[in-house]
């Protein structure tokens, strides 16, 4: 990879992680919007129902707009405590959801059974947790911070290696 290339990737890695720290509440939550940079971890997402519907015993919450949208998939069982008609209780809300996010075709995805894991937190207002939205971290927050920018760089050392293996083992080695 030449680079210019590589020099670019960078670049955007730094723009991501930027957003990702700004996108995080004080108490952990993570916006809607930066979901899918956490496939395969269990995270509070905060974020505005956007799209609702209902599909047999699955009710359907879409967050933002397609590619980064995020779907929370209500599984209504018969001795779920869940509101009545959730694709219309939550549809503009501000909610908070408590889950694994995984990936289902591509797109970032909470499965969740047990109504204790969504809660409001407010009425078609901007999630508290976007970027113009929230205030300086602050002190305390530091070490939750510092753990999140650690995770990020090993990510990006696996990216890393992923992007060396790709070009072979006689390439010379990214900066």
């Amino acid at each position: 990879m030449p680079v210019s290339r590589v020099t670019a990737w960078l670049a955007g890695l730094i723009i991501v992680l930027a957003s990702v720290s700004r996108a995080t509440s004080p108490d952990g939550a993570i916006s809607a919007s930066v979901a899918p940079l956490f496939i395969g971890e269990e995270k509070i997402v905060e974020g505005t129902v956007t799209a609702a519907g209902r599909d047999g015993n699955v009710v359907r919450l879409r967050f933002g707009d397609a590619p980064q949208a995020l779907t929370v998939s209500l599984v209504i069982g018969l001795l779920s405590d869940f509101p009545r008609d959730p694709e219309r209780y939550y549809l503009g809300h501000t909610v908070r959801v408590a889950g694994t996010i995984r990936s289902f075709k591509d797109r970032p995805e909470i499965i969740i059974h047990d109504p204790a894991n969504i809660k409001i937190v407010g009425t078609g207002a901007p999630p508290s947790n976007e970027p113009a939205a929230t205030a300086p971290p602050a002190r305390d927050d530091a070490p939750a911070l510092r753990e999140q920018v650690k995770t990020l760089n090993e990510r990006v050392r696996t990216l890393e290696d992923e992007v060396q293996k790709l070009k072979g083992p006689d390439a010379p080695a990214t900066p």
